[in-house]
C-alpha cells in the first residue's frame, strides 16, 4: 500500500453538505501563518545566512504543521531530514572516516537549522564549536609554540568537518597537506638528516597544532631519537640517507624493552606481537602521551575497543571516565583475564574499600550458578557502562537478584 504524500503548503478543508463530504484545498501563506505565532523568527530570518527552505518561507519542507513524533514537529529524524536535500556525497559521508557527530546525525550540534551570522549556518565560530568536544583546542592556544594555521585560520583549513579518506579527517594525506605550505628544499632536507620527505608522516615527530618545543616537536622523545642516534634502529641513515630498519620492527623494540617482551609470555596478552607491530599504539620517535602513545589512552583504546555492547554510545559518560585504562588493565600481558591488574574483587577494593563488607558475600566459596565460577564484583556490576546505577548489569534490584535467586 502506497504511503499518501503529505500536502506541503496546502490545507485540506473537509465540508459536510447534504450528507456528502467534500474536500477542498486552500493554499496557505506559510510565512504569515507560522510567524503569526513564532514571531521571534522574524528577527532570526534577518541574519546574514538563512537556510534555503526558511528563506523561501517553506516551513513545511522540514516541519509538519499538525503533528509529528519528532521534536519541533519535524517530519523525520534530523539525519534523514538533512540528507533529503544534502546528499551523502556532498557531505563526504561516502569517505572512509566520518566525523562522529555527523555519523550520529547530530547536524544541529554545529549548524543552526534556520539562520546564522556565520557561513554554513554555523552556530558560532569554528574554534568555539570544535572546542566543545575537543577540549584540548583551547589549551593549544596557550602553548609556547603554535602552528600558524591554528592561529590564523579555521580548523577546516586542514580538516574536513564531515568526512575524509584520511585519518584525523585531514583534507589531504599528511605529507601532501604539510608540503602544501612547507617547501622541500635542500635546507629542509638537511634538517631532517636526508630523510625522504615526499611521503613522510610528519606527525610522527611533530605536533600539528601546538607544542612546548621548537619546531613543534612533541615533548616526549624516544631516547635514540633524542640522542640523534638514527643508526640505533636504521641502517646506514647518516651516510646514505637510507632509513630502512635494521631488522623486524618488533624485534628491534623488544631487544631494548625486555619487560614488555616478558609480559607477552603471560597467559593473557593484549596483541600477538607476531601479528601486530608496536607502532600500532606507540610512536617510535616522539609523542605527547606516555609511554610514547600515539594519542591519550582512552582515545587509543577506543580506536579498537568501541563496541556498543561494551562501552555504550559514549564511554566518556561512564563513572570511570576519569580513570586511565591502565588503572585497571595491563597494556601488554597479564596473569588475569581481560588483562586486569589483579583479580576483580582485589582490584575493585583498591578504590571501593567498604562496599559489600556488610552486604552480599563474595569469594572462592560462593559460586555463581549461571557460570559455576566464584562470585566476584563483576558478577553483578559492569566495568565500563551499564543500564543501572551503580554500574549494575540489570535494571532494578529484583531483576538483578532473580538472575541467581530463582523461585524453585
Amino acid at each position: 500500500m502506497m504511503k499518501p504524500a503529505r500536502v506541503g503548503n496546502f490545507l485540506m478543508l473537509f465540508v459536510l453538505f447534504s450528507g456528502v463530504v467534500y474536500a477542498q484545498t486552500v493554499k496557505v501563506d506559510e510565512p504569515t501563518a507560522c510567524l503569526g505565532c513564532h514571531d521571534d523568527f522574524a528577527q532570526i530570518l534577518k541574519s546574514k545566512y538563512v537556510h534555503g527552505p526558511a528563506k523561501m518561507g517553506t516551513c513545511s519542507k522540514c516541519h509538519n504543521p499538525h503533528a509529528s513524533k519528532h521534536a519541533s514537529l519535524l517530519d523525520d529524524d534530523t539525519k534523514t531530514l538533512c540528507l533529503s536535500c544534502h546528499t551523502k556525497q556532498n557531505l563526504h559521508l561516502d569517505k572512509n572516516f566520518i566525523h562522529n557527530p555527523v555519523e550520529q546525525g547530530e547536524c544541529l550540534k554545529c549548524h543552526d537549522a534556520h539562520a546564522s551570522a556565520k557561513p554554513n549556518l554555523l552556530r558560532s565560530s569554528e574554534r568555539e564549536i570544535c572546542s566543545t568536544c575537543h577540549s584540548q583546542v583551547n589549551a593549544w592556544f596557550t602553548s609556547p609554540v603554535t602552528h600558524a594555521p591554528l592561529t590564523s585560520g579555521p580548523c577546516t583549513k586542514c580538516h574536513d568537518a564531515h568526512g575524509s579518506d584520511n585519518s584525523g579527517l585531514t583534507q589531504q594525506k599528511i605529507s601532501s597537506l604539510c608540503t602544501s605550505c612547507h617547501t622541500i628544499d635542500s635546507r629542509f632536507t638537511a634538517i631532517h638528516k636526508g630523510y625522504e620527505l615526499k611521503n613522510a608522516n610528519c606527525t610522527a615527530c611533530h605536533d600539528p597544532h601546538a607544542s612546548r618545543s621548537k619546531g613543534l616537536l612533541m615533548p616526549l622523545l624516544h631516547k635514540p631519537f633524542a640522542d640523534n642516534d638514527c643508526n640505533a634502529c636504521h641502517a646506514g641513515s647518516k651516510t646514505s640517507g637510507n632509513f630502512a630498519l635494521k631488522g623486524r620492527l618488533n624485534d628491534l623494540c623488544l631487544s631494548c624493552h625486555k619487560d614488555v617482551a616478558a609480559s607477552f609470555k603471560l597467559p593473557h596478552r593484549h596483541l600477538d606481537p607476531e601479528k601486530y607491530e608496536c607502532t600500532s599504539c606507540h610512536n617510535p620517535h616522539a609523542a605527547s602521551e606516555k609511554p610514547l602513545l600515539k594519542a591519550d589512552q582512552v582515545s587509543m583504546c577506543l580506536g579498537c575497543h568501541s563496541s556498543p555492547s561494551t562501552f555504550g554510545s559514549n564511554y566518556r559518560s561512564s563513572p570511570h571516565q576519569n580513570q586511565k585504562c591502565s588503572s585497571c588493565h595491563l597494556p601488554h600481558g597479564a596473569e588475569n583475564e581481560r588483562q586486569l591488574i589483579a583479580a576483580p574483587t582485589e582490584l575493585c577494593s583498591k578504590c571501593h574499600q567498604y562496599q559489600h563488607t556488610v552486604s552480599h558475600p563474595m569469594g572462592a566459596g560462593l559460586i555463581d550458578p549461571r557460570n559455576q565460577t566464584p562470585l566476584t564484583c563483576v558478577s553483578c556490576h559492569q566495568i565500563h557502562l551499564s543500564p543501572a546505577e551503580p554500574l549494575l548489569a540489570f535494571e532494578g534490584g529484583r531483576e538483578l537478584c532473580v538472575q541467581c535467586h530463582k523461585k524453585k
